[in-house]
Order: structure tokens, then sequence, then C-alpha cells
């Protein structure tokens, strides 16, 4: 796996106090926290039930060099199930037309998605600045 395919995140020092423990006892053959923290994850991920992990709010639903068509579910109604924004690209900035707005819940979900950060990259535009590198 490349880089941009990995992200970190912050624990609570004494989280990770409890994870170095674990792992210098050789508990269940550990090697690193990263080992520990995915199963740990995986294994949450197993207890939450299908309909929430299909229900979240925003996905992405098409990606191209032009932007991202994402599918806000939070904008259901009696007559859909959500409703799909488009999000564009531009060298300085994306922008949300459903928002009119180039700092949205939408913009900052797009620019999360790792196709996406690719595509600008490689263009290698001034948005690239603008991309949280978690």
């Amino acid at each position: 796996m490349s880089t941009d395919e990995y992200t970190t995140v912050r624990l609570p020092k004494e989280l990770m106090e409890e994870v170095d423990k674990i792992l210098k006892r050789g508990v269940m053959g550990y090697k690193s926290r990263a080992e520990f923290i995915k199963e740990a994850m995986r294994e949450k991920l197993k207890t939450l039930p299908r309909e929430v992990l299909e229900q979240l709010p925003l996905e992405h639903f098409n990606i191209c060099d032009e932007g991202v068509r994402v599918l806000d579910r939070s904008l259901a109604n009696e007559h859909s199930r959500g409703r799909i924004i488009d999000v564009y690209f531009r060298p300085e900035n994306a922008w949300c037309e459903y928002c009119e707005l180039t700092d949205c819940r939408h913009v900052k979900f797009a620019l999360s998605l790792p196709e996406v950060r690719k595509i600008i990259r490689e263009k290698g535009w001034e948005i690239r600045k603008k991309i949280k590198e978690t």
C-alpha cells in the first residue's frame, strides 16, 4: 500500500500505554501498535449493525478528474433516500454546488477521499495545500 492509503489518529496517552503493555508482554503475538489497533478496529466494525454502516450520511458516488458526486443521506425525504451533491475541483479550491461554498462538509468529505487527493496531487493544484494531512 502507498502512503496515500494510510492516515494517522491521535489517541490518549493512557490508552497507548495500555497497548504498549500488551506489546511488551507479547500477548497474543502482537508486534506493533498498528497491528493491535487495526485488529481492534476490525473487531469493533464487526459488531456494528450492517444498517448503521450502510446508512452513513455521506458516501462518494462517483469520482472523475473534474469532481466528485457525493450521496448525502442526511438530505433524505419521503421521495428519496438522499441527494446527490456535486463537488467540483478547481486549481485554487473545491466548490460544492449544493451549499455554494468552498468550505462545507461536502467539500471536506470529498477532499478526505484518497482518490481525490491523488487527482489533486497529480494536477499540482494549489488546493492540495488546503487538504488536511491527518
